[in-house]
């Protein structure tokens, strides 16, 4: 379903938007999913930048823009650059942008309410609240809409020179806006790589399996095995990479972490996954899986602090409003180097990079400069790239010749300030029924580099521990916690 918003609306959209042409994807229709708010909330929270828009009875086209993200919990998320807009009147093009004029307010969102514009001293376009029955083919409203409290209505005397009055309408729907590429979604392979790589086959995939194997911490600091933070956005794939590597080793689909879609993240906890390979003993490493990030839930700079200073336990169950303090009785006091992550690892869903909700990009930054203060090493596991290019979806092997994950590789580089060889494209099992080498390698690689990366990190503390003056009682500690 495309929806009923013309490409002369959109391209209006796009001028007063700014910056370049823009992708419109419907996300949210009344008359396909009802005009209910558990719907639109399903439909559209996370999703970025959206545009709503509302067709009445007397041919009327008017609605609202923001850049920020709609959410289920209440409150107001300020956007200076929200604006509200009419396209038609009378189904006669009438084309007014109504910039917002007090940003505090820009749009507030709540599970019980449908698109809302506006707040605290008057709601400027409240659409609906609760589930509206079509009548007739049409929905009657029940929101409410205040002239000019927070959004400037320049060239109208008031909404029914928008509306005609009437709120009785045929159509709501809410489509995203991101970014529009020139090249096209699909890439055509070429012979040309950039990234260098062996050639795919079985024997490259049995040769990694040996060498993630063999990687280990070396012996002096009473440490088993390396600790790997992987942290992101709702729905980025964290489960789904523990799950994916965890059925490389074992040579089956695995299901141990729970995934899947939703709103709000699945995993709550701080849960560690050790792999053991079948018929084999367990690997010297930990992939940790956290909560997914929420643009104002979850866990926040601090408690990301105390996560890699060692100070939360395995299996801690976050709290979405109130993160973990120094006086929890589960707050470890004097955590050791076992303890602490040796690698962070974020991880981003490549079809949703461009789009990603301005408040979790900002999270995001801000653990990056926690992590590298404290020298930790990091990289990007970039998931669902077959979605981002879907020629990969039967050519994995062709992902390093493929010009949209070139492009994407290099946006988040540009935007987080990684190395591009810090960024690897990854495919989670996801609709496979059987292993596959393509996502086999690709996991295993992106493994490979992140346990060197948490090798090079121990080497480094090695060195400070045995020239630290106070080594003597560091090497009790440390042995006391061994031996406990």
């Amino acid at each position: 379903m495309a929806g009923q918003l013309g490409d002369s609306d959109k391209t209006q959209l796009e001028q007063w938007i700014g910056q370049g042409p823009r992708h419109f994807t419907l996300l949210y229709s009344a008359t396909r999913d009802g005009c209910t708010n558990l719907k639109f909330h399903e439909k559209c929270d996370y999703q970025g930048p959206t545009v709503t828009v509302v067709y009445n009875e007397h041919g009327s086209v008017f609605g609202g823009y923001t850049s920020a993200s709609w959410a289920s919990y209440g409150g107001h998320t300020r956007d200076d650059k929200a604006f509200l807009f009419q396209l038609k009147f009378y189904d006669e093009d009438t084309f007014r942008k109504f910039p917002v004029s007090n940003s505090t307010y820009s749009i507030y969102s709540h599970s019980s309410y449908g698109p809302y514009f506006g707040g605290n001293s008057g709601h400027d376009m409240h659409l609906f609240s609760g589930a509206i029955i079509s009548s007739g083919g049409f929905f009657q409203l029940n929101g409410g809409f205040s002239f000019g409290t927070n959004y400037t209505m320049t060239g109208v005397s008031d909404w029914d020179d928008i509306h005609d009055g009437s709120l009785k309408v045929k159509e709501l729907e809410v489509y995203s806006v991101a970014v529009k590429h020139v090249e096209p979604v699909t890439s055509e392979p070429t012979l040309q790589q950039w990234r260098k790589m062996p050639e795919w086959n079985s024997k490259l995939a049995r040769e990694l399996v040996q060498e993630v194997k063999s990687i280990k911490p070396s012996p002096g600091l009473h440490l088993q095995d390396y600790r790997i933070l992987l942290i992101g956005p709702v729905g980025s794939g964290k489960s789904s990479f523990c799950n994916t590597v965890n059925s490389v080793f074992r040579g089956r689909m695995t299901q141990r972490a729970i995934s899947g879609g939703g709103s709000h993240s699945i995993t709550t906890s701080y849960q560690p996954y050790l792999i053991n390979p079948k018929g084999d003993t367990t690997l010297h490493m930990r992939l940790c899986d956290t909560r997914g990030l929420e643009p104002n839930l979850g866990i926040d700079t601090m408690e990301f602090n105390y996560l890699l200073s060692g100070h939360i336990p395995e299996k801690y169950e976050f709290n979405a409003e109130k993160a973990i303090s120094i006086d929890d009785p589960l707050f470890v006091m004097k955590p050791t180097i076992k303890d602490k992550p040796h690698c962070v690892v974020f991880v981003l869903d490549a079809t949703t990079v461009q789009k990603l909700d301005s408040q979790i990009l900002e999270k995001i930054k801000s653990f990056r400069k926690v992590a590298t203060r404290k020298q930790i090493p990091q990289a990007v596991l970039l998931t669902k790239i077959d979605l981002q290019d879907k020629a990969l979806g039967q050519k994995l092997e062709k992902v390093f010749s493929s010009s949209v994950i070139e492009k994407t590789v290099q946006e988040v580089s540009s935007m987080l300030g990684f190395p591009k060889n810090h960024v690897f494209p990854v495919k989670n099992y996801e609709d496979e029924m059987m292993l596959d080498d393509g996502v086999n390698i690709l996991a295993l690689m992106a493994l490979q580099q992140i346990l060197y990366f948490s090798e090079d990190y121990i080497e480094n503390e090695r060195f400070e521990w045995f020239e630290s003056p106070d080594k003597e009682e560091r090497v009790n500690v440390e042995a006391g916690s061994e031996s406990a």
